[in-house]
């Protein structure tokens, strides 16, 4: 797994949509995502785009314009996320599942035993990744903002 600063940013970018979702109307112009995301709105925009070919945000034109989930939060998992931007979550092309093929360095795969660490590795990632959903992440940060008001002795 390897997670690309494209990757980063559309994680970012979800999220961000994510907390206002329940807003009134939903969803953020590109500018006001980049902002948030400390990140140019050409390089957002690329993004973007790769994140609404894919199903997950969807944009309206127009001077209340921007871009919003196509899904609930809840129904948002950063696994899919980050396969969708970066690829694969397994660390080496043997255990991916879905882009699988031998390693350049393996001369007989059924006989490898790193091949059953990377494996681990792959189930690990994707249970931790594909467990959490964008409605948890606002939760968390809602839980972090309280916190951080809080005064402490």
């Amino acid at each position: 797994m390897k997670l690309t600063s494209r990757g980063e940013l559309a994680l970012k970018a979800v999220l961000e949509l994510a907390k206002v979702e329940r807003s009134d109307p939903a969803g953020l112009p590109a500018a006001e995502i980049a902002r948030r995301c400390n990140a140019s709105v050409k390089f957002l925009e690329q993004v973007l785009a790769r994140l609404k070919s894919g199903g997950y945000v969807v944009s309206r034109l127009g001077a209340r314009g921007g871009y919003r989930l196509a899904r609930d939060p809840e129904q948002v998992f950063v696994g899919e996320v980050s396969r969708l931007i970066d690829g694969p979550l397994a660390p080496a092309p043997c255990a991916s599942v879905t882009q699988h093929r031998t390693c350049d360095w393996c001369t007989d795969e059924s006989t490898c035993v790193l091949k059953s660490v990377w494996t681990d590795v792959r189930d690990a990632v994707a249970n931790v990744m594909d467990g959490v959903s964008f409605g948890e992440l606002v939760r968390r940060a809602e839980t972090q903002e309280k916190a951080r008001g809080r005064y402490y002795i």
